[in-house]
């Protein structure tokens, strides 16, 4: 089981609780609460990093907070071969960037099959996990939608990312979306919602210390991003740090 001493070893923070801040002001935030690992957009957010950009400023910008990027969102895939050239090339940004994770992004299920064998051939080599997100409202909602995509792409290589509060959305409950990666689980993301409403780790619908005990369980030894998109924004970074306590108060409770 995770001790409570070094969760925050395992845990990452997104810029999609605060889409509209700036880089800078989420990373000396983000610092100030404890995170060392952070997971970067490649767009959407102010604080996303330019993938045909130098990587070496944004490494440095993280370095100097103690920081590094973990993950890395890949721009989508449509019909298109020059959208699967910038996936390509925004993958290998990432690796050098240092991430290790690369979220697989495409419009539809035909292009996330389609896709999947050129862009796994090209990034072979770079030590380089790629993942597949569910996300309620794309084109990978539900479980039916993440296994069709998985059963197509159909290479080892092309991983899962449990996305909890998604799957919330989706009238999903986080334990069959675990029954339906099993140990194809890279990366969680993890979010307290009642309904499809963001809310303060702790007072939502979403039993995230049976998630925990359930994934350390199964041998899951991965990061967990936080996600937190309340209304109430202003408390965004009070949340945050609470989230973080929440987490090693009760994980440490149920060790005791």
């Amino acid at each position: 089981m995770l001790s409570a001493d070094r969760l925050i070893e395992r845990l990452v923070a997104s810029p999609c609780c605060l889409p509209q801040a700036a880089l800078d002001e989420l990373l000396d935030s983000y610092s100030g609460i404890g995170f060392r690992k952070f997971e970067a957009f490649s767009s959407w957010c102010a604080s996303a990093f330019d993938p045909e950009s130098d990587p070496s400023e944004y490494r440095r910008r993280l370095e100097s907070r103690d920081m590094r990027c973990v993950s890395f969102h890949l721009p989508k895939i449509g019909d298109d071969a020059e959208s699967v050239a910038r996936a390509i090339a925004a993958a290998r940004f990432a690796a050098a960037l240092g991430a290790r994770i690369v979220l697989y992004k495409a419009d539809s299920i035909e292009a996330y099959i389609r896709a999947a064998k050129p862009f796994l051939d090209s990034i072979e080599g770079l030590g380089l996990t790629p993942v597949v997100q569910n996300h309620f409202g794309t084109a990978l909602s539900s479980l039916d939608d993440v296994r069709r995509a998985l059963d197509g792409i159909a290479d080892a290589r092309m991983q899962g990312l449990l996305e909890v509060g998604q799957f919330h959305s989706a009238g999903v409950h986080w334990l069959d979306g675990c029954n339906l990666l099993k140990d194809r689980i890279a990366l969680v993301h993890i979010k307290d919602q009642i309904g499809r409403q963001s809310v303060p780790f702790g007072r939502g619908q979403i039993d995230l210390i049976g998630l925990f005990r359930h994934l350390e369980s199964e041998g899951y030894a991965g990061d967990y991003v936080i996600e937190m998109e309340v209304k109430d924004r202003e408390n965004t970074f009070r949340y945050l740090r609470e989230a973080v306590e929440y987490l090693r108060s009760n994980l440490a409770d149920s060790q005791t």
